[in-house]
């Protein structure tokens, strides 16, 4: 009797540790995906800020293009009245967006689109209207903007960021086939752009998370 009362002791001492390691086993389990989402998000932040950075660098490079530009002109009377407008337009349009006053400032941008659709500016101005538009999460109306420079500008500068731009767009949407593509055409056209360089971050991540590998 006193036998099978220590060996059903023994028996409920096990299945405690038995419990006890299970609920540590799941603690750990709980732990480590805790510590991959963070890396994920911490991984991501850094991105993010990252390009935030790179646009607002970009916004005060115009800035100061537009000054530069303004201070070899004003020496050459020649300049059209059509050309200081567009200018002061988007100049001010930029000011607005460094302000975070996106309504106001994607005025001036349609302004410029509608007023000067060829001008010098109307491509930046449909670039940058993406960029309000993503600022504001409408995926949809940045997309259409990033496409108009792609479409309608095929020579211009803003190529390149405007293509990342919309593997961004794919990407966040979950499409993740088309966002390779654009990373690729980004990578394979402009390989020397600091959007190859965001590009081919952002396309390991794509893979990694479907699944997609060489």
């Amino acid at each position: 009797m006193a036998s099978s009362l220590v060996f059903s002791n023994e028996e409920e001492r096990l299945e405690l540790l038995y419990q006890k390691i299970e609920r540590l086993e799941a603690e750990i389990r709980e732990l480590r995906n805790l510590l991959e989402e963070n890396s994920i998000l911490v991984d991501r932040s850094v991105e993010l800020q990252q390009q935030r950075y790179l646009d607002l660098d970009a916004r005060l490079l115009e800035l100061s293009k537009i000054a530069s530009v303004e201070d070899s002109e004003s020496e050459d009377n020649s300049i059209s009245s059509a050309s200081d407008q567009e200018r002061e337009l988007f100049r001010n349009a930029l000011v607005l967006f460094e302000e975070s006053r996106y309504a106001e400032a994607l005025e001036l941008f349609t302004e410029i689109i509608i007023a000067f659709p060829f001008g010098d500016y109307a491509a930046e101005a449909y670039f940058w209207s993406g960029e309000l538009f993503l600022a504001q999460l409408k995926y949809e109306d940045a997309k259409l903007s990033f496409l108009s420079v792609v479409d309608q500008f095929p020579d211009h500068e803003r190529i390149s960021d405007s293509l990342y731009k919309l593997g961004e767009i794919e990407r966040v949407q979950g499409n993740a086939t088309e966002a390779l593509g654009y990373y690729s055409k980004v990578i394979t056209n402009f390989a020397e752009s600091g959007a190859a360089q965001l590009a081919k971050k952002s396309e390991e991540i794509v893979k990694e998370q479907s699944n997609l590998v060489d």
